[in-house]
């Protein structure tokens, strides 16, 4: 059983709330347009972490003066049982969730019209209700229940950090046997199936997001997924993954050569982009504004990139000008919990930053310990986002073209890890090796131990 309880008291205390009830539906199984094909069941991640039920069609009442909480559950249905079975008694069910009492949806619009007013989130169903005896409560309320409900899920119990410790586990390992597997005239997808293999064989059934698996200059789209094109020999290989597991996620990013060995140019900008990171981790603490950590990885990628010889001219007049968002267009990161880019990014009243260096931040605010965050740097040669910025008046005398075009080939490196914030510093919950030596060591072993096999 999972201390879902701990969840509702917290969201309680930031609701702030003292009478009423509050409601939610879980998430019911759909069907792929006009066809009785059910689409893969994933349950609504608010109504998740209040009960921990990952079944459809359940519901939620949580009576805000008592916390007493009471799961609905569906009623049982003679052509359900005929093809999945009999579910959970309502005995079972209480005994397997954090509530006080199991019931049957029947008994839902009796038991909410004794509130003197329901609560729930902008996303909720409401179909179900009787709203001539219940009495919704507006959008305002509801937006100041989601906010509780951000709020609460931004800080992780330490139950939860250690679902989200195996999530990175195993998807660790998942790009551990990808690098070691990578041979040059593989297919990309021939990699994606390696990952999804070592997940499933883990336990984790179902990806955090769709995995990207990106070589050469496919490396530079920074959400690519059609993972299907030829692996040369000289493409480094950018892949984007992290397994779900037990509604917990992950996300990591691991870049590395496809023959092994990095060029002189793909090692450059790696290192470019593992300065960027280790240089964000050592901002990384409670106290610290999330925009200080971006502006931080700004600074390096601007230093590297001058040093390459790519960028030419003042590093301040370079950030001012947000030249460096042309080779790193994207925020330093993201919040993570039940969802891969989770709630409480930007709390109630904080705006986003519209000039090209910040306008993609996912996440605008301090840092508190409880915190999980990714930590995703890149570097990306993307004719798209670079062209306008080499043919601008403005900006072009920034740019040394032929060092660009030397590096080009590289197409994109991102390195991403996901970090526990804490008080004084943070934990790395991220394993997979992503050292310049480590990553060529591990390949190159597992070269010669299928040499080994081979002859054996």
């Amino acid at each position: 059983m999972l201390p879902t309880r701990q969840n509702v008291k917290k969201i309680l205390e930031h609701f702030g709330q003292t009478s009423g009830a509050i409601y939610l539906n879980s998430q019911v199984v759909h069907e792929r347009d006009d066809t009785d094909c059910e689409l893969p069941f994933r349950q609504e991640s608010n109504f998740y972490y209040l009960t921990g039920v990952a079944e459809p069609g359940f519901h939620v009442v949580i009576d805000v003066a008592t916390q007493r909480i009471r799961l609905f559950a569906p009623a049982v249905n003679p052509d359900d049982v005929i093809w999945m079975g009999l579910p959970d008694s309502l005995e079972t069910l209480q005994s397997k969730y954090d509530v006080d009492e199991a019931l049957y949806v029947d008994d839902l619009n009796k038991h909410l019209a004794e509130a003197n007013i329901v609560y729930t989130i902008p996303i909720a169903k409401t179909d179900l209700l009787d709203t001539e005896r219940v009495k919704l409560a507006g959008d305002e309320d509801k937006k100041k229940l989601y906010a509780a409900f951000c709020e609460a899920r931004a800080i992780k119990a330490d139950w939860e950090v250690e679902i989200i410790r195996q999530s990175n586990k195993i998807s660790s390992d998942a790009h551990a046997k990808v690098m070691e597997a990578c041979r040059p005239d593989m297919n990309e997808r021939d990699l994606h199936s390696v990952f999804l293999n070592e997940c499933t064989r883990q336990g984790a059934f179902f990806q955090s997001y769709l995995p990207i698996f990106g070589a050469g200059k496919n490396a530079a789209t920074l959400h690519y997924g059609k993972n299907n094109a030829t692996i040369n020999s000289t493409d480094v290989i950018l892949v984007d993954a992290g397994a779900e597991y037990e509604y917990y996620t992950s996300d990591i990013t691991r870049t590395f050569p496809a023959n092994g060995k990095f060029t002189p140019e793909a090692k450059v900008i790696y290192n470019i982009v593992l300065e960027m990171q280790k240089a964000c981790f050592a901002k990384c603490k409670a106290g610290v504004a999330w925009e200080e950590i971006h502006e931080t990885a700004l600074q390096v990628a601007c230093d590297g990139l001058l040093k390459a010889g790519i960028l030419v001219g003042d590093k301040q007049t370079l950030l001012e000008k947000d030249v460096v968002a042309a080779f790193f267009p994207h925020g330093i990161g993201h919040m993570l919990g039940l969802d891969v880019h989770d709630v409480g990014g930007y709390p109630a009243g904080v705006e986003r930053i519209n000039r090209p260096s910040y306008r993609y931040l996912r996440m605008r605010r301090t840092l508190a310990a409880g915190n999980v965050v990714t930590v995703e740097p890149g570097v990306y040669f993307c004719d798209f986002i670079i062209d306008p910025v080499v043919k601008s008046p403005e900006t072009s005398q920034y740019i040394n073209v032929d060092m660009l075009n030397k590096y080009k080939s590289v197409g994109g490196v991102r390195i991403e890890d996901n970090l526990l914030i804490t008080e004084d510093g943070y934990v790395n919950l991220t394993t997979v090796p992503k050292e310049v030596d480590e990553i060529e060591s591990l390949m190159s072993q597992a070269v010669n131990e299928n040499k080994k096999r081979r002859v054996e």
